[in-house]
């Protein structure tokens, strides 16, 4: 008993020892943390200091960058009568930098003027100076260069049916923010520059008008209306030939039931608001062609894209000159289009392509041949058609009586009105009733046709997808020949967006926008075609 209380003695005594050197340890090992969290502290705030001096040496430089991009903005205006070196000191002073720590040079052309502006500012530091760095360098540089502009804008604005849906709610908000865009880019018009804008309104077609149209060698089946229908080669390229030979499309109602047509419902409008409006500078009138614009029918972003490319190319240069002499449009603009890549150091050109829609490509519809022209079997007696007027020709007919006259229900050996009657060509058939009409109510009614035509022997058009491979096709054109284009989605989603994305020059050259937003994306790329370029 004795040894195990000793035992215990002598263990209690040991394992007090060892306590006690611990503490001892760790009495000597705080000494060394605290050393260690001091150089720890120390490397924080000398990390911090660099971090200040870096933020403040960097304010300098955006400082002096914005006061050196103002001044040589300020003294690069051709409207500016002091002298350019003056001014830009001026603004140096007023910022309180010294302008002999900055150089400045100045060239001169007879319609331009370019300044320049280069300055290196050393930051004093005030915690960097602890390792060797005394300061910091903030370096600025400027250039600004204005010259005579001469700009060609086409303005591709969707008049589609969708747009004047929910009481013309997207077109209420079009009309403002596209006469804001040419007020912005007409305002900012020196007196000595030229900038031409055309309009071009599209929904299932493009109507051209019959001034424009004229120009082109246009196919002749009628002269109600004045569309053209492209093949897939015409938006290969952005030139529109005067020479070679285009297909106008069919003057028709794809759509409805009836005798005679709506015509809201056909194919190419015949409303002058629906013409495209093409090279003006006058602002009232160009606001005003934006304000009759209406809403209806289907989408072809495409055919808008086509003509657009067109008016800015400089194949259409005789067209121009043709109007010029009719007095349609501006002597002023007299030898545009201009070629591509034609600027220099006195005159500065740029094309610009500015394409707005709210939706994807759609419909389209023309004609397909022999209906699009020559005699149909229709004779009518008098001018106006209706069924009591109307008789239906066919020489397969059993005996001699070849005319059914719709008056009586009832074949006959002479139509209705007799010599009177004259038979109709097919473009005026197509005047007069729908294609559904015809199909359903004229030629369903005659009875003991071996052959009766059906709507799919008559209407044709382009898939969707076809013409938004037509869409990216024309676009891709008009930016390799040296177009700058824009395109803005308004409320568009999934193929829309897709479609307006590829067709503009870039990533940021496309706005996806919402409605209410339109009006900034319009003011945001008339703000990008009206600025001055700086250049580093």
């Amino acid at each position: 008993m004795l040894f195990e209380s000793d035992l215990r003695i002598r263990t209690s005594r040991k394992s007090f020892a060892t306590s006690a050197s611990l503490r001892r340890f760790t009495r000597e090992e705080d000494g060394g943390l605290i050393i260690f969290t001091l150089f720890i502290l120390i490397c924080m705030l000398l990390a911090i200091g660099m971090a200040i001096d870096t933020v403040r040496t960097e304010f300098t430089r955006i400082k002096m960058q914005n006061v050196t991009d103002a001044a040589v903005l300020a003294a690069a205006d051709l409207d500016q009568t002091l002298d350019p070196k003056s001014v830009v000191e001026d603004h140096l002073r007023r910022a309180g930098l010294n302008p002999d720590d900055v150089q400045i040079t100045v060239t001169q052309g007879i319609d331009s003027r370019q300044v320049s502006a280069v300055t290196n500012y050393d930051v004093p530091t005030m915690f960097m100076n602890m390792v060797g760095i005394k300061d910091l360098s903030a370096p600025a540089a400027g250039t600004a260069m204005e010259s005579v502009s001469e700009l060609e804008i086409a303005l591709v604005l969707d008049n589609s049916g969708s747009m004047a849906s929910n009481s013309n709610y997207r077109m209420n908000l079009l009309k403002p923010a596209a006469k804001n865009f040419v007020e912005q880019v007409l305002d900012n018009d020196s007196s000595d520059g030229k900038v031409a804008i055309s309009i071009i309104p599209f929904a299932t077609q493009v109507t051209a008008g019959a001034g424009l149209l004229s120009q082109y060698k246009v196919s002749d089946e009628h002269s109600y209306s004045h569309c053209v229908t492209f093949d897939d080669a015409d938006f290969s390229a952005a030139k529109l030939s005067t020479t070679q030979p285009l297909n106008r499309t069919a003057h028709f109602d794809p759509s409805n039931t009836r005798m005679p047509p709506y015509s809201s419902s056909r194919v190419c409008r015949t409303d002058t608001s629906r013409e495209i409006t093409p090279w003006s500078d006058d602002v009232d009138y160009l606001k005003g062609r934006i304000d009759a614009m209406v809403g209806s029918g289907w989408t072809s972003i495409e055919i808008g894209a086509k003509w657009g490319a067109a008016l800015l190319d400089p194949s259409s240069r005789p067209v121009l000159t043709a109007l010029i002499e009719d007095k349609t449009v501006d002597a002023k603009f007299a030898g545009q289009p201009f070629d591509y890549g034609s600027s220099d150091a006195e005159v500065s050109r740029m094309k610009y392509l500015v394409i707005m829609s709210d939706g994807e490509n759609t419909s389209q519809y023309d004609i397909k041949s022999p209906y699009r022209d020559g005699l149909s079997p229709l004779f009518l007696d008098g001018d106006t058609a209706s069924l009591n007027n109307l008789s239906y020709y066919d020489a397969d007919h059993s005996g001699d009586s070849k005319y059914y006259r719709f008056d009586i229900s009832a074949w006959r050996q002479q139509p209705t009105g007799q010599d009177n009657a004259r038979q109709l060509s097919w473009p005026e058939v197509w005047d007069m009733m729908s294609v559904k009409y015809y199909v359903n109510r004229v030629e369903a009614k005659v009875p003991g046709l071996i052959d009766r035509t059906t709507y799919s022997d008559v209407v044709t058009g382009p898939s969707s997808t076809t013409k938004n491979t037509r869409t990216s096709n024309i676009c891709k054109a008009a930016k390799d020949a040296g177009v700058l284009v824009f395109t803005i989605g308004m409320d568009t989603y999934g193929q829309g967006d897709t479609t307006l994305a590829d067709c503009a020059s870039g990533p940021s050259y496309f706005y996806d926008v919402e409605s209410d937003d339109l009006d900034q994306a319009f003011t945001s790329i008339a703000r990008t075609i009206n600025q001055l370029r700086l250049t580093n």
